[in-house]
């Protein structure tokens, strides 16, 4: 992309005029020497403003090293010492073995070059026809100069000087037209045919540009004009007749992409035909319809691969237009994925806009068409979208919005520092390799955009530095897929690993078979249960050492594993009666002497972790069947146990079983487990009514005005309550959009509490933080309850079920 290579170009080579001192004023005479073919003509206004900016810009600075800098900063000997006192031209020619050579005009003055303090220099007079040229040699650095009427040039080509002495100047029309232009600020950039390049060739894409050039200390910008001409194919000309449409590809490109070439069109047939001209067909053609729902076509460059994008303005349209291409294939995340069975179309049809690219596989977003080579980047494209991993959900994108039009003809995008290996095509080979050396990583995305507008262009351009939070893609990413051999049952959750200091993964699925899986995804065992677990697996430390173990109830059994999968003596304990409720497990004094309840009914039975029954705990038999798994809370130094009946009875026990307090209410209990607030006990009744229970048994009701799925949990001071669609924390409502949610889940890492929540039908994965803040990159894509836990590098991650039979793991930044 040759015009966005120039504009970068001409913010490396000004760097030529960190070494002047004056400011000039401005001529209109210096044209008439400008070098005939020339490539790059920098208008300078004002040197002292222009060369604070250029000293304060960090991209400036990341050339410090390259040829053009070296040539033009204050090393260049002769530039060293030239103080101009006028409007300046610096010219950039490219010569026929590709070099640079570089011409500087202004007008003469007394003090313009002063040589004779200069050490080390040597002057020496060359006649040429009825000219004299001065040759001169600072520190071994040669340049040619010469005064014409009282205009000053030097150049580092004596042939360049010579034609220009000759009459040999730049005398185009347009060129003239292009100069004339007016224009703002301190520089100005006028640009020889800036071409479009794709598929590896350069196109012939307009005459000239203007280009005003705003240099900030962390941005360089740019905005001008674009003209082309009729009288030869212009790639800008195939635009004629279209009104620049609403750009939308960044919401369907990738963050990992690395490059984009959007175009839009109002009149489908009429671009097929001005492209068709442009690439000198002729005979009879006959355009296709296919497009005619379509308004933008994109090519986005992956890493390794390419993908093509319509964008629709009636979906049912294109789908439609596009069925005899098609063939179903398979499915991924609810989107249907189609073999695609006429690769070139694209290619036939757009080219050079679209390069030859081999496409196999088709599936639609929304609005959008997205063409892959195979199904393995469609997965990942359908991931990103439904991740919100995308450019449009990027803080940096974000930011740029304010400097480009929501409309343009021709969008092309650089991402991902990938602006070094685009720059370097301008050069010659050895300047090149230098040039592909800089980093980039400071610039996530250097943005340039067209809109026609009759025989010319508006032109912006944009490339800003960006801090380490704004160029975080989407602030969270895919880590894992991992695929089991059948449908999940469940959720995923972590399960600390204290040989990595990170978490692994244990998920069962319909078989019933438990996977342990490894923070890499790497399933390092699996064992046939007789059952399915009840309610969630407990992380436990048995031997007190760090090593930790997991117990949990199946309808017959009480198992505890190590991380091996090795059950842990005395267990598995055996029961012949059903157990009815999940298991809890209680650690009063959180020094892991703990105590598991194993309900069977109205049956109570506590185990310590010998498996043997704590006989010191007098509450064996509940009066009616247990409708929740007991409860331990502790208020102040007082613990105590829980246990809601069928009944409606709540026992409230102490330690050994005894009753601590009598409740003489009874409750209509719901799924909601009883939890504390404050230094009450809650109970959130099928009745809709929440009941306050202090510690001396007074009963406060409120009736509250609530769904049916409303949903009550608190954690420490963080209370959170869910009704329809409105999540509240600690009282702050939340709309979160229309649909049907699982219950929310509260999870406490890196001192941090999150808050997360699934809508079921669009299947979306919410997070926020205690503020009722949602966490930037969310929602995500997942099909259950999510789990989050700290991860071995200090980032925090998020396991939930993606498809049927998936296991997914976010990294959250």
């Amino acid at each position: 992309m040759k015009q966005f290579l120039q504009i970068l170009f001409l913010f490396s080579v000004i760097i030529c005029l960190i070494g002047c001192d004056t400011s000039v004023s401005r001529s209109g005479t210096l044209v008439e020497y400008v070098p005939e073919g020339v490539s790059v003509v920098f208008k300078i206004r004002n040197f002292e403003t222009l060369q604070a900016d250029l000293k304060n810009s960090s991209l400036i600075s990341e050339f410090g090293k390259t040829t053009p800098h070296t040539f033009f900063s204050e090393k260049s000997q002769l530039l060293k010492y030239l103080k101009p006192t006028s409007e300046s031209l610096l010219c950039v020619s490219v010569e026929k073995d590709s070099s640079a050579a570089f011409t500087f005009i202004t007008k003469y003055s007394k003090t313009l070059l002063v040589t004779d303090s200069i050490k080390n220099k040597s002057v020496e007079t060359l006649f040429f026809k009825n000219s004299e040229i001065q040759r001169v040699v600072i520190e071994n650095e040669i340049a040619f100069t010469a005064i014409v009427d009282s205009v000053f040039i030097a150049s580092s080509s004596q042939k360049i000087l010579q034609e220009i002495l000759e009459g040999k100047t730049e005398k185009s029309e347009t060129f003239q037209k292009v100069y004339a232009l007016p224009h703002s600020g301190g520089l100005t950039s006028l640009l020889r045919s800036p071409p479009v390049k794709t598929d590896s060739v350069s196109n012939n894409f307009a005459s000239w540009a203007s280009v005003d050039v705003a240099v900030l200390p962390n941005q360089i910008s740019g905005t001008g004009i674009v003209l082309a001409r009729d009288t030869i194919p212009q790639l800008l000309n195939v635009f004629e007749g279209q009104a620049p449409q609403l750009n939308g590809i960044a919401q369907i490109t990738p963050t990992q992409a690395i490059g984009v070439l959007s175009f839009t069109f109002n009149d489908s047939e009429k671009i097929q035909k001005n492209l068709r001209a442009f690439r000198g067909e002729k005979g009879e053609f006959i355009t296709t319809g296919i497009f005619g729902s379509v308004n933008e076509i994109g090519i986005i460059e992956l890493p390794q691969s390419k993908a093509v994008v319509l964008k629709s303005i009636d979906a049912s349209l294109t789908m439609e237009a596009l069925g005899r291409f098609i063939s179903s294939s398979s499915s991924f995340r609810e989107t249907e994925i189609f073999n695609f069975n006429e690769p070139s179309l694209f290619t036939e049809t757009f080219y050079p806009l679209i390069p030859k690219t081999k496409l196999g596989t088709m599936f639609q977003l929304d609005n959008f068409f997205v063409f892959t080579e195979n199904e393995t980047v469609a997965q990942q494209m359908i991931a990103a979208y439904k991740n919100n991993a995308t450019l449009e959900n990027t803080a940096f994108f974000e930011d740029y919005k304010s400097s480009l039009s929501d409309a343009s003809s021709l969008l092309i995008l650089k991402m991902n520092g990938d602006s070094n290996q685009a720059l370097s095509g301008f050069f010659d080979s050895g300047i090149a390799s230098e040039v592909n050396g800089i980093s980039f990583k400071n610039y996530p995305l250097a943005a340039l955009q067209f809109s026609y507008d009759r025989d010319f262009a508006h032109l912006n351009f944009v490339c800003k530095e960006s801090s380490n939070a704004a160029r975080t893609t989407a602030t969270v990413s895919e880590a894992l897929n991992i695929k089991l051999e059948n449908t999940i049952l469940g959720s995923p959750v972590f399960f600390s690993n204290s040989s990595s200091g990170g978490k692994d993964i244990v998920v069962q699925d319909l078989a019933n078979i438990l996977y342990y899986i490894s923070g890499s995804g790497k399933i390092l065992w699996q064992k046939k249960l007789d059952g399915p677990i009840l309610g969630k697996i407990e992380e436990v430390d048995f031997f007190k050492n760090g090593n930790t173990q997991m117990a949990f109830a199946t309808k017959k059994n009480f198992h505890v594993f190590d991380r091996t999968g090795k059950n842990v003596s005395p267990f598995p304990l055996n029961f012949k009666d059903e157990i009815t409720r999940p298991l809890a497990v209680f650690d009063y004094d959180n020094n892991s002497d703990y105590r598991f309840i194993i309900i069977q009914g109205k049956d109570v039975l506590m185990y310590d972790k010998q498996g043997k029954t704590v006989s010191g705990f007098t509450f064996k038999k509940a009066k009616s069947n247990i409708v929740q798994s007991p409860k331990h809370i502790r208020i102040g130094n007082r613990d105590y146990i829980l246990i809601a009946e069928e009944n409606g009875k709540l026992n409230i026990l102490n330690r050994v079983g005894s009753s601590r307090l009598n409740v003489e209410k009874n409750f209509q209990f719901s799924e909601i487990p009883i939890a504390k607030e404050e230094n009450t006990f809650v109970v959130v009744t099928s009745e809709n009514t929440k009941e306050r229970i202090d510690e001396n048994g007074k009963v406060s009701s409120q009736k509250l005005d609530v769904s049916t799925n409303y949903w009550f949990e608190v954690q420490g001071n963080i209370k959170v309550t869910f009704d329809d669609n409105i999540l509240r924390i600690n009282g702050k409502p939340i709309e979160l959009p229309l649909g049907v949610y699982g219950k929310p889940s509260l999870t406490t890492t890196n001192r941090k509490l999150y808050i997360s929540i699934t809508e079921t039908q669009e299947n979306k994965v919410y997070v926020f933080d205690d503020k009722g803040a949602v966490l930037p990159g969310f929602p995500i894509y997942g099909t259950s309850s999510a789990h989050i836990s700290n991860a071995s590098n200090g980032k925090i991650k998020l396991t939930v079920q993606g498809e049927t039979d998936t296991v997914l793991v976010y990294q959250m930044e």
